[in-house]
C-alpha cells in the first residue's frame, strides 16, 4: 500500500502479509490508525494536488520512519506464527480478538 510522508511529500510503499499470504496492510491500517492524529486516509485533494497515488497520510517521517522499523518486527512475527501454522501448530494459540 503507498503512504504519503506529508512531511516530505514523498510516497513510499508498505506491505503487511497475514498467515494467509494475502495483503492485509489496508486492514491494519484501518485498525491500528483510524483513531489517531498522526496517520489518516488519503484525501482525494492530496492526491490531486501532491500527484500521488498514496492511500493513507502519515503527517511526519519520524512517524514513517517509526512505522517502518515496527512492521518489519510485526511481519517476522506473523511469518513465524505461519511456520508454526505450517509445521501443524493449532491455529487457536494464536487467534487475538478472533482473528490469526
Amino acid at each position: 500500500m503507498k503512504i504519503l510522508i506529508r512531511e516530505k511529500l514523498q510516497t513510499k510503499e508498505i506491505n503487511i502479509y497475514g498467515t494467509d499470504g494475502k495483503l492485509h496492510t489496508e486492514e491494519f491500517f484501518e485498525k491500528y490508525f483510524s483513531d489517531t492524529g498522526g496517520a489518516y486516509p488519503t484525501f482525494s485533494e492530496e492526491r490531486e494536488e501532491f500527484q500521488t497515488d498514496a492511500e493513507w497520510t502519515i503527517i511526519t517521517e519520524t512517524d514513517f520512519r517509526q512505522l517502518a522499523e515496527t512492521i518489519s518486527v510485526i511481519q517476522k512475527a506473523i511469518d513465524d506464527v505461519n511456520e508454526l501454522l505450517i509445521g501443524g501448530e493449532n491455529a487457536g494459540e494464536f487467534v487475538f480478538q478472533s482473528e490469526c
